[in-house]
């Protein structure tokens, strides 16, 4: 049920839905309705902007708990978002995010004192390959404490006003371009959003296209392109044991990022979820050549040229 009035409406709770990021075995539109449905009679105005090949199936089952907004790829979520919402506060989430109701209500205390609110996001249930992926999060803030392309985040309308040239069209990392464009972008340290897990499968299709961002930050991808064919080398300059020597520093140092960004984060990573950041290394310095594969096939989208800065002066890590 959704509120009556606008008055009631704590902020508008915008999901964006496209056949790459949402279609795959893993989403189950009615629990995802049933989802939306816990936000509206939270006190939240629902919208759904879709541009996804099944829109008249969601259009049937999701104008019950949201208002279903037919967009165009590509998109510019942010601008889009505030253009159809009735709330001055926003939230933008991906499809697999969940809320809870003290999230919601933390989020929009937090926006009454910000312009732009990035949360934390965490995965349970924790598959194996979601503790990679939870390495990754966890390696990232050993490094810098802001999430890294965060699932979810929270901006006041009425600061679009004052930046002037700002697209964020086809991006995947809309808080990123509206810092670049002079937003106050401040991290949650404290909120954490709970993120389902994506199905092997489809977790399998996206290691190309992750480590593809990583192109976007020149010196991270030297990074993991050099890992494999440094251990090579050093195994036929110097012998086996200089080899494991080498795997086993870099495997020590992720593990000790990783413990360094579980600290005040415990109750939502496992301490096992550090032990998955060497996995997640290994991983990610064979998807870059993947991904380079692929954008010598030309089936890899580059990324906006915004995105190359990624944050601006932050230090690059994890995804």
């Amino acid at each position: 049920m959704r509120p009556n009035t606008k008055q009631d409406r704590r902020c508008t709770y915008v999901v964006a839905l496209s056949s790459p990021s949402y279609a795959t075995d893993s989403f189950d539109l009615r629990s995802f309705a049933e989802y939306l449905s816990t936000v509206g009679v939270s006190g939240c105005e629902v919208i759904v902007l879709d541009s996804s090949d099944e829109i008249d199936e969601h259009r049937r089952i999701l104008r019950w708990v949201a208002r279903h907004v037919v967009v165009h790829e590509p998109v510019d979520v942010v601008r889009t978002a505030a253009s159809v919402a009735s709330c001055d506060k926003i939230v933008i989430a991906t499809a697999n995010v969940r809320y809870n109701v003290a999230d919601l209500t933390e989020l929009c205390a937090l926006l009454d004192a910000h312009e732009v609110v990035e949360a934390q996001d965490y995965l349970e249930p924790m598959p194996w390959w979601g503790g990679i992926d939870a390495g990754r999060m966890l390696v990232h803030r050993g490094i810098d404490p802001h999430p890294d392309r965060s699932a979810t985040f929270g901006f006041r309308r009425s600061i679009l006003r004052g930046l002037r040239g700002f697209d964020a069209t086809g991006s995947t990392d809309p808080v990123g371009v509206l810092a670049l464009h002079g937003a106050e972008v401040v991290t949650a340290p404290e909120l954490f959003v709970r993120r389902c897990p994506p199905q092997l499968r489809e977790w399998i299709r996206e290691r190309p296209r992750e480590a593809d961002l990583d192109f976007n930050v020149p010196a991270k991808a030297a990074f993991f392109f050099a890992l494999i064919p440094m251990a090579i080398l050093l195994a036929f300059v110097g012998d086996g044991r200089v080899a494991i020597g080498y795997s086993g520093a870099v495997a020590f140092a992720s593990v000790v990022l990783a413990v360094r960004g579980r600290i005040g984060a415990g109750a939502f990573f496992p301490l096992r979820a550090c032990l998955f950041a060497p996995l997640w290394v290994f991983e990610r310095s064979v998807s870059v050549y993947w991904a380079l594969l692929q954008r010598m096939r030309g089936t890899v989208v580059e990324q906006p040229a915004a995105i190359a800065t990624q944050r601006s002066t932050r230090v690059a890590s994890g995804e």
